[in-house]
């Protein structure tokens, strides 16, 4: 959701306080611009699995103290997921990759699955209308009928 273009794994130990304990192992993964946290997550593992066991398999070794400072991630609520049409698109597009995000239209919620960000603008890409299965936003257009400035959200 920050716009990060790069998280990690790290084999550390684990102490009372909040990313305290040294660090014996590191591997940087990069977050492509339309990476889904669904991608990630599963890129983290692939990396942070062989990266424990080797860990283990060779020994700690010497450790390194962590750097910087502490940044605890709260979990995301639904209603910080609601796409709010004044921020940037480019924000919007990181909520819908993140998973979860959502408009209304007509009184309705619409999930957004898929979005990209083209000519300035987020262009919906997959919905799911309430109640229905995932769609493309020109199924979920010929079925909803917009009239002509009738957008989500509004």
């Amino acid at each position: 959701m920050a716009g990060d273009a790069e998280t990690g794994v790290c084999v550390m130990q684990i102490e009372e306080g909040l990313d305290t304990g040294p660090v014996f192992a590191c591997e940087r993964v990069p977050i492509a611009p339309t990476t889904t946290a669904d991608e990630l997550r599963a890129a983290l593992v692939e990396v942070g699995t062989p990266l424990l066991v080797e860990t283990l398999r060779h020994g700690l070794g010497a450790s390194t103290p962590q750097q910087g400072e502490p940044v605890y991630a709260a979990k995301v609520e639904p209603r910080e997921l609601q796409l709010d049409w004044s921020r940037p698109p480019e924000e919007l597009a990181r909520l819908v990759r993140v998973g979860g995000a959502w408009t209304t239209f007509r009184g309705k919620r619409l999930k957004v699955l898929d979005a990209t960000v083209a000519d300035g603008q987020l262009r919906l890409e997959v919905v799911q209308p309430e109640g229905k299965a995932p769609m493309t936003v020109a199924a979920w257009r010929n079925g909803a009928h917009p009239t002509p400035g009738e957008l989500p959200g509004v």
